[in-house]
């Protein structure tokens, strides 16, 4: 049986080859969303309390990007929080990229983690994010202002590196002018909102007490991490040797989380 090639792609190979090509990548492309695309509820495992108290701190951990269930537990966070605290609950909530990409995570940590929790006791709630997680934790803040009680964010991912270095251009997050608050914000544009809200912060010093900030000297999101540290109590951020990863952020979670439940901050910018 022969095949007929139509006459246009003979004059045109090279353009219809490259055409298949294209159509070939769209549609690898939207195999690859659709495996990344979550289809169920966040993952988490819980750690009780080694007080065996029910009702003391909760503290969510959200992960980085590349993290998963089996990174998370091996971070050593759990350790960090509850050696600060015996009386804390522990959950790590494997938020992946997917959750972000369908727009589910707000409304499936609230839905799924935290609802519950307060339902069963859970007063005291803070939320830990790290990279990607701290982003999430940044959103969630942003959906639902003051809800939480604190927020500890570790190198924490806001949008492009252009817009930190705008910023930082400005003379800082004090003096960036943001421009006016629009009616819709477009997806693409929600990283510039969270920083607005990161901003306002600098008028609001009882909700800038809330937030506690960690990052790495030689961490590829630094420069952002120093911006939001001029909003927030000098010593709620601890900058420490080393890059963008779980080494750094753990222990420093270890001082931040002994300060928060001890009410007594580490010394300003330096190793406990």
């Amino acid at each position: 049986m022969r095949i007929r090639v139509p006459a246009m792609v003979k004059r045109h190979p090279i353009r219809f080859g490259l055409l298949g090509l294209l159509l070939t990548c769209v549609v690898l492309a939207a195999c690859l969303v659709a495996r990344t695309l979550p289809d169920g509820p966040i993952p988490t495992a819980t750690f009780p309390a080694p007080s065996g108290k029910t009702d003391g701190p909760l503290v969510i951990v959200l992960p980085g990007i590349h993290d998963d269930m089996e990174s998370l537990r091996a971070s050593g966070i759990v350790d960090s929080v509850q050696d600060a605290n015996a009386d804390a609950t522990v959950t790590l909530a494997a938020a992946s990229f997917g959750y972000y990409m369908d727009r589910s995570l707000l409304e499936r940590l609230q839905t799924e983690i935290i609802d519950p929790a307060r339902a069963t006791g859970h007063a005291d709630i803070w939320m830990a994010g790290a990279s990607l997680g701290g982003f999430g934790t940044l959103l969630y803040e942003r959906e639902h202002p003051g809800a939480l009680t604190g927020l500890v964010l570790m190198a924490p991912f806001t949008g492009r590196d252009e817009l930190a270095e705008r910023i930082a251009e400005s003379g800082g997050l004090r003096q960036w002018e943001p421009g006016p608050e629009p009616s819709v914000v477009h997806p693409d544009d929600v990283p510039y909102e969270v920083w607005r809200m990161l901003k306002q912060f600098a008028e609001q010093p009882e909700q800038a007490e809330r937030v506690w900030l960690i990052c790495g000297r030689k961490d590829k999101f630094h420069l952002a991490a120093e911006q939001i540290a001029e909003v927030i109590p000098a010593s709620q951020y601890l900058e420490r040797p080393g890059g963008h990863k779980w080494a750094v952020w753990a222990p420093a979670a270890g001082e931040v989380f002994s300060a928060i439940f001890s009410e007594s901050p580490p010394p300003e910018g330096q190793p406990g």
